[in-house]
């Protein structure tokens, strides 16, 4: 619920006062880098604030677009609320490094970033979703960017979907998340999206569907809506493709359902198993390797205004269809900083490694969301079937908290993490180093 404007609240500063070593600053001052914060084996430390004209949402590194910082950046006021996708140029910038994709404004609330190299269309571009639940901005879409902040080929973005709406005030359908596939073997990519109807008024209707978008074979972005495809109703805002798997499985931590499914094509249809029908209201999903054993598990968090919680589901074998799952809760008690409706916590879950050295269970970075804080998880051991986390609550960025992005962006071994914090209009970067070396980053 990222539109939310609600204040900081001191109980994230305060929980900071227990970690062994804290950073007891707010991000950004001036002359001041802060203390590093130890989690597990690295040290983390606040680097640098990148400004951003409207209100970020999601950052994204993305490996079709080296060496940038995508950011999609909205605002939650009805009828008149402006909206821009950006890049940062981490490497080689001279002057103003943020720069405004052209025509990007019309991207009526951008969601999830996916990039394409220019295999694609001849260019790298961009796919982003747009629309969410708030008044005037239901009706949403699927659009292609060039990835370039003076396209030469794609002057402004287009919209690859029709609109799709009730006859109702604010009944539109809405996208977060497109991903490239493959779906009927032209040799030509095509895009599996997800929508949802989820308006805020009595009369609105909930619900959401999978579907694909076939891509024509010829002019696909003359502007004209690509042939739609509909797989199965569930999945609403976010889903997740299971690495490697032919043909498609995904599974979708559904807000509306309040469950997580796994879908799978069984004699040419979409079929779904249920791995969990009372785990609430869903928001993120990802797929790792959490415990070290060769196997995916499904990372997935809810989305509550109060006790919401970080979950793994581990499969006892290699067909997720059959084999049998159950769920580890890894971490609880996210929430808001205020008990006003549609506020909830946490955001998104993302598994990670602090430096490209290390082997071990991957370390998890949290998002609070509507919490205004972000938390990284450090597993307790190495041992398989171990999934239990120390929790390291990292910062109350004193805003709401979006999707971060992580990566090595200066080459140096290690993590780099950049943070939205949306009612500041600020993307925070963190470093992580070795914590033996923890005493060289105090100045």
């Amino acid at each position: 619920a990222r539109p939310a404007r609600s204040a900081s609240m001191s109980r994230c500063f305060a929980a900071l006062l227990a970690l062994p070593l804290t950073w007891l600053h707010a991000p950004g001052a001036a002359g001041d880098i802060g203390a590093p914060i130890i989690v597990g084996d690295y040290a983390l430390r606040w680097s640098d604030n990148i400004s951003v004209p409207l209100p970020p949402g999601y950052a994204e590194l993305l490996p079709e677009v080296p060496d940038k910082l995508v950011v999609t950046a909205f605002e939650g006021t009805p009828l008149v609320g402006r909206n821009a996708v950006y890049m940062y140029s981490l490497k080689g910038c001279q002057g103003d490094c943020l720069q405004k994709l052209p025509g990007s404004e019309r991207i009526n609330w951008p969601n999830v970033v996916t990039g394409l190299n220019q295999s694609v269309f001849g260019f790298p571009a961009l796919v982003v979703g747009d629309g969410f639940l708030v008044p005037s901005h239901t009706t949403g879409g699927v659009w292609v960017l060039e990835a370039a902040s003076d396209p030469a080929r794609l002057p402004s973005p287009v919209k690859v979907t029709a609109d799709k709406a009730g006859r109702m005030p604010d009944s539109g359908w809405f996208y977060h998340l497109a991903t490239p596939r493959d779906m009927d073997g032209d040799g030509r990519l095509d895009l599996v999206t997800a929508r949802s109807q989820y308006g805020v008024w009595p009369w609105s209707a909930k619900r959401g569907e999978l579907l694909w978008l076939q891509q024509p074979a010829s002019d696909p972005l003359g502007g004209q809506p690509w042939a739609e495809h509909r797989l199965v109703g569930g999945p609403d805002f976010l889903f997740c493709e299971l690495p490697g798997a032919e043909p498609l499985a995904l599974a979708a931590a559904e807000y509306i359902g309040e469950r997580v499914a796994f879908y799978y094509f069984r004699n040419g249809t979409m079929q779904s198993r249920v791995l969990d029908g009372a785990a609430g209201p869903g928001f993120s999903c990802s797929w790792a390797d959490l415990d070290g054993d060769g196997r995916f598990e499904l990372l997935v968090t809810n989305h509550v205004n109060q006790n919401g919680s970080v979950y793994a589901y581990a499969f006892d074998g290699d067909d997720f269809v059959t084999a049998s799952v159950v769920r580890h809760v890894l971490a609880t008690g996210f929430g808001a900083v205020s008990t006003k409706q549609g506020t909830a916590g946490p955001g998104d879950a993302l598994a990670f490694q602090p430096s490209a050295h290390r082997r071990g269970k991957p370390y998890i970075l949290v998002s609070g969301d509507n919490g205004n804080c972000f938390y990284i998880l450090v597993p307790r051991s190495e041992a398989s079937g171990d999934f239990s986390y120390a929790v390291h609550k990292v910062a109350d960025l004193g805003a709401d908290v979006g999707r971060p992005a992580i990566g090595d962006t200066d080459g140096d071994g290690f993590a780099d993490v950049y943070v939205p914090a949306y009612d500041n209009h600020k993307v925070v970067h963190y470093k992580f180093a070795d914590a033996r070396f923890r005493a060289e980053l105090v100045v």
